[in-house]
């Protein structure tokens, strides 16, 4: 009964509704009086950088990034030279200021995973900014629960929805649409990698080792949720993205281990799988770069800091009859126009 009614909780129907017994809907409802001790209070704070990390040469990149820092792979060491090319020179005007960002050579790229097997829902969501001149990077990921504009209705009123279901409405470039329109910030590359092809690239390594502090239950994709007690694990695909979703979530995984899996998955993937794998694995990401111009561009990493998006999240439930309703994380537009202000800002 227990799992039955976790199920319910977490899965999205097709119709794309929560089903919910009164029990399970009083268990929802404590879980947000818990999270907000009053309902739609504004919980506006600083923004919280959870982690500065050092980069090395032999990480060669960050976690799911792969079609970004490709060629830093398949070309076998950054260099500087190639720091001297026009990659990536984009001027910025940060959100919520009038001040422009003097030459400041900023890109910005969202990585998504999605599941066919889920009806192409999108579970996880990586927003990076790369500032070159300082080798720099800021990443924060967003729940898929997000209260998002995912598109427009006949009428011509935007459609809110959960950011889960972006990529039903457009596929990649809506889902960059709708990540650019939350945090009113342009998005130059985007990248969406099927949860499938992920899964396949993980075991063709044997899995990642990675260790938890505690025991922790964590939602997975396609099941219910995942189970791990404190100590080593050997993780495959959908277990590497599960725990990257939880560092969204409240009560779960810390931000430092968003970048921790990420550095996990890279050193594998750099020390076990070939070249020519790596290439035909590019085949199958949606991206809209070519290898070639990757080829041409690679970039170097000093640090990466990740920024959390907790402190502003506000858990809401919309009920849709005595029966049904739907559960969203809404923010703030000043919450929000400050993260981007954030994620463009390189001191």
């Amino acid at each position: 009964m227990e799992d039955k009614r976790l199920k319910d909780a977490f899965s999205n129907t097709s119709d794309r509704e929560l089903q919910f017994t009164k029990e399970d809907r009083h268990r929802v409802f404590e879980r947000i009086r818990k999270i907000n001790e009053e309902p739609h209070t504004q919980r506006k704070s600083l923004i919280s950088i959870k982690k500065l990390v050092p980069v090395t040469v032999s990480l060669l990149a960050i976690g799911l990034c792969l079609f970004l820092f490709l060629p830093s792979i398949l070309s076998g060491n950054f260099n500087e030279e190639s720091n001297s090319s026009d990659f990536n020179k984009v001027s910025r005007t940060p959100v919520a200021s009038d001040t422009v960002v003097e030459e400041e050579k900023i890109s910005t790229t969202l990585i998504t995973v999605k599941s066919k097997e889920m009806d192409n829902q999108i579970y996880l969501n990586l927003l990076l900014t790369y500032n070159k001149d300082q080798k720099m990077m800021k990443v924060v990921t967003l729940p898929a629960e997000t209260y998002a504009p995912v598109s427009t209705n006949n009428d011509g009123t935007v459609l809110y929805e959960k950011l889960l279901f972006a990529y039903q409405f457009g596929g990649a470039e809506n889902v960059r649409t709708t990540v650019s329109k939350i945090f009113d910030l342009p998005i130059d590359y985007y990248a969406v990698i099927d949860l499938e092809t992920f899964s396949r690239l993980i075991d063709s390594v044997n899995g990642i080792d990675y260790d938890l502090q505690e025991d922790i239950r964590v939602r997975a994709i396609t099941q219910v949720a995942f189970d791990f007690e404190k100590g080593t694990h050997r993780l495959n695909g959908e277990e590497v993205v599960a725990l990257m979703m939880s560092t969204s979530e409240f009560d779960k995984l810390g931000e430092e281990h968003l970048v921790d899996l990420m550095n996990a998955v890279m050193n594998k993937v750099e020390n076990e799988i070939p070249p020519a794998q790596l290439k035909e694995l590019f085949t199958k990401i949606e991206a809209n770069v070519s290898l070639d111009s990757l080829l041409e561009n690679q970039i170097e990493i000093n640090s990466i800091k990740s920024i959390s998006l907790k402190d502003g999240m506000i858990a809401d439930f919309i009920p849709l009859s005595s029966t049904t309703g739907k559960f969203f994380y809404k923010f703030e537009k000043d919450f929000l126009n400050s993260i981007s202000q954030e994620l463009t800002t390189f001191n």
